[in-house]
């Protein structure tokens, strides 16, 4: 609880005149910085000097490199999937197939504009050498953004939210979204010639398998259940 009020409550600063905050500015800046060249080489006086600010400003608003990293790990995932988008979808008024298609469409569209983000490499790079434990800041924004998938995937199968089956499937409807969103263009276009081009056939392609597969799931929870 200390450390999560701790990270609750690092320095924040006034706008300056071009509208931006100063730590903002440096979170922007660090996040390029480490896109390219990883944690390890990036180094606090070249995220300054981009920055346009003064060298203790990491340390300042961040409270370190350690922490910097972390914080800009969590905007690399926002700037992907945000939880606002997330909760948009979830709070439409259309049939849980509707809201699927919603997720689809979403994560279909992170995917082409994922190339054009800092947060793509920040977060390959991440994955390719990750530290032993995830930063606490990344996991505490990515298990609410996993609560919502999971009480859709509920939503659309009827599975109950803390089961096993419900966990299997919200991970069977991740992992090709993760595919689509982390996977170098050159591998999209092997895996799924001329589809990238097409988002929409892509999203109907991906709707019919997904709801094929909870369909299965569904009916097999509920074959179990009659016998049990």
């Amino acid at each position: 609880m200390e450390q999560a009020y701790a990270y609750h409550q690092r320095k924040r600063s006034a706008p300056r005149r071009d509208g931006l905050s100063t730590r903002g500015v440096v979170l922007e800046a660090a996040g390029r910085v480490f896109a390219e060249r990883g944690y390890v080489k990036a180094t606090n006086r070249e995220i300054c000097e981009r920055a346009g600010v003064n060298g203790a400003a990491i340390n300042y608003y961040f409270g370190g490199k350690e922490a910097l990293y972390e914080e800009v790990l969590v905007e690399a995932h926002r700037q992907l999937v945000s939880m606002e988008d997330l909760n948009a979808v979830m709070d439409s008024s259309g049939a849980p197939s509707d809201k699927l298609r919603a997720f689809l469409e979403l994560a279909v569209r992170a995917a082409l504009k994922a190339p054009e983000l800092w947060g793509l490499p920040v977060l390959l790079r991440e994955l390719a050498s990750p530290s032993s434990n995830l930063p606490a800041p990344l996991v505490g924004s990515m298990l609410p953004k996993l609560d919502v998938v999971r009480s859709l995937v509920c939503e659309v199968t009827g599975l109950e939210p803390g089961s096993e089956k419900a966990s299997h499937a919200t991970a069977m409807l991740l992992l090709p979204c993760m595919f689509l969103v982390l996977f170098p263009e050159k591998i999209q276009s092997i895996l799924l010639p001329g589809f990238m081009d097409k988002p929409e056939a892509l999203v109907e392609s991906m709707v019919r398998y997904v709801m094929g597969g909870l369909s299965a799931l569904k009916a097999s929870e509920f074959a179990s259940g009659e016998t049990s």
